[in-house]
């Protein structure tokens, strides 16, 4: 029988083998012509729009394009979190937490960026070391303590969860320092600059085989939106060392060493390619905008949702309810959002709404309530769940008379009472429900 300590490097390098599996499918999702429009994009200009919220208006023209969303680096650590052996339960969890830290320090680099736009130097320093060794490290560090924290909890020390080892963190801060130190070399490379040119070619191939019009020349990409010149900048990367420690850290056999090498060329030229891609495939994108203005709204309601999971069920199966919710709310407000919110509001005239604050607040509000019962409310009858969305709906149609009535006069509702409103009219609403539904008990 095979003893606990003769598992640990199959299981060490099985977790490895993973990790790249899990990160190479979410960076290829994340590249998806859908997700890219719905997810990626708005994310990017909510952190350009937060950062300049933070930070002020960038000195300089600054443009923030989807190869500063974070995505590859989001795609790592949740590819680090999926495959570690704990429970669905926790890596959920981890996962949400990661995307979290990763967008508000990418919100903190294009911000520090935009103020110095104006130096060159500084700029060239923060954009090409300092941010991607900041935000390498911080994802690493992130994924280590969470590893740490998994490992504590009742029934998860056994011998198939891969330690994060001392020598593995070495390693990583041992190669960000010599891949830092060695810029100048690897920069103005010939060696490369062929690579760079080899991906450009193969994007050109790759958009010819998809339709679009497309030819390379030298290491620039070109295409009908125009120009794209890659750089050794552009594929040097700070995950290449932070990926070659994880190799030497857990390879047990020189062979397997020798393969996880060997297979950093083909894999760093591949996400490189798939990140050009991103960059260059054409289409029109919609101005998400709007996701910025409704942030607190949207993220508020969200927690409210999770509270009320938590508040029902307890904090055991709660994300489990949550996350129903959310997902229900969301399909709602984006596949029959647009259709109920003509049939509530109807086709008046229309008000003063700059933020598009009012057209979302039948949509939002029905999804938020569709989300508050699936969270918190699954087990009640179904009777005052479905009257209390009449009742919702009542409030919507009086509220928007309402509005029309006081424009005539004028007057036109603060964009901050409207989204307020957003939150506590689904709340409120749910909270008479529940009420009511154990009054009947």
């Amino acid at each position: 029988m095979l003893t606990g300590t003769s598992l640990r490097p199959n299981h060490a390098r099985n977790f490895v083998l993973r990790a790249v599996v899990w990160s190479l499918g979410i960076f290829g999702l994340l590249r998806l012509s859908w997700t890219e429009t719905h997810i990626v994009l708005p994310a990017t200009v909510l952190q350009s729009g937060l950062a300049v919220q933070l930070f002020g208006a960038a000195t300089l023209p600054v443009a923030v394009t989807l190869a500063c969303s974070g995505a590859d680096a989001m795609a790592l650590c949740l590819g680090a979190v999926f495959a570690y052996p704990v429970t669905w339960r926790s890596r959920m969890a981890a996962a949400a937490g990661g995307i979290a830290l990763i967008l508000g320090i990418n919100t903190v680099r294009i911000g520090t960026l935009g103020l110095a736009a104006a130096s060159p130097r500084w700029f060239d320093t923060l954009h090409v070391y300092m941010w991607p060794a900041i935000l390498t490290l911080a994802i690493a560090g992130y994924v280590f303590a969470w590893m740490r924290v998994a490992d504590r909890q009742p029934g998860m020390a056994v011998v198939d969860t891969p330690q994060p080892s001392r020598r593995f963190i070495a390693l990583t801060l041992g190669f960000l320092v010599v891949f830092v130190v060695s810029s100048p070399l690897y920069l103005d490379s010939s060696g490369v600059l062929a690579v760079a040119g080899l991906i450009a070619r193969a994007a050109a191939l790759l958009l010819g085989v998809a339709g679009v019009s497309a030819h390379a020349t030298a290491n620039a990409l070109w295409t009908p939106t125009g120009g794209f010149l890659v750089t050794q900048e552009c594929i040097s990367t700070p995950l290449i060392p932070v990926y070659l420690a994880a190799v030497c850290a857990y390879s047990t056999r020189p062979r397997q060493l020798a393969f996880g090498v060997l297979a950093a060329l083909p894999l760093f030229v591949a996400l490189g390619l798939l990140r050009l891609l991103l960059v260059a495939l054409p289409g029109a994108m919609g101005s998400p905008l709007f996701f910025v203005h409704a942030f607190y709204q949207l993220l508020f309601g969200a927690v409210v949702v999770v509270v009320a999971a938590v508040w029902r069920h307890g904090r055991t199966i709660a994300p489990g309810y949550a996350l129903a919710g959310i997902v229900a709310g969301i399909s709602f407000v984006y596949l029959l959002g647009p259709l109920y919110t003509q049939l509530v509001i109807g086709r008046g005239a229309p008000l003063n709404d700059p933020q598009g604050a009012i057209a979302f607040l039948p949509a939002f509000q029905a999804g938020l309530y569709l989300a508050l019962s699936i969270a918190a409310f699954a087990s009640t009858d179904w009777k005052p769940l479905v009257a209390g969305f009449v009742v919702l709906a009542l409030t919507q149609a009086t509220g928007v008379f309402l509005l029309h009535a006081i424009a005539e006069s004028g007057i036109s509702a603060h964009v901050r009472e409207i989204r307020g409103w957003a939150i506590a009219g689904p709340v409120l609403i749910a909270a008479v429900v529940a009420n009511v539904a154990r009054a009947r008990r």
